[in-house]
């Protein structure tokens, strides 16, 4: 069985984890993270939110791929454990979903973000969020 330390997760709980109340300047940064959001939403509108490790990251993304087709925007497959896409020079993609690294809490783990034009495409990654791990890379 391959490590898996993924755990769902929303937007909420990454700010309140990495933006507490009790630090000066929480107010103003929780603010412009909701706003970095709300523009990231008004292409993709349906989000989820993964705590997850590096490896677990690469190995969703190469699920979304395979599912939805490339990434929108620059493409950085090319540094990804699992990498899916074969150019390797600096390219940007036109897709249906996006990937957005929120924080790093830990060495090599933290919050992204995986949203989606089709509310579909969310749904199939939520019933795939079970079966994240470190990939074939890591066997355990």
């Amino acid at each position: 069985m391959p490590y898996r330390t993924a755990v769902l997760s929303d937007f909420e709980s990454y700010l309140a984890s990495e933006y507490p109340d009790s630090v000066p300047g929480s107010a103003a940064a929780v603010h412009e993270e909701r706003t970095n959001q709300n523009l990231r939403l008004q292409r993709f509108p349906f989000s989820v939110v993964l705590q997850v490790s590096y490896p677990e990251l690469d190995f969703a993304n190469r699920w979304c791929w395979q599912a939805c087709g490339p990434a929108s925007g620059q493409c950085l497959d090319n540094q990804s454990q699992y990498p899916s896409c074969k150019l390797a020079h600096p390219h940007e993609h036109e897709g249906a979903w996006s990937t957005h690294w929120l924080a790093k809490t830990d060495y090599d783990f933290g919050y992204n973000e995986w949203s989606f034009a089709q509310e579909e495409d969310r749904d199939r990654f939520l019933q795939f969020v079970p079966e994240i791990h470190w990939g074939e890379r890591f066997p355990k």
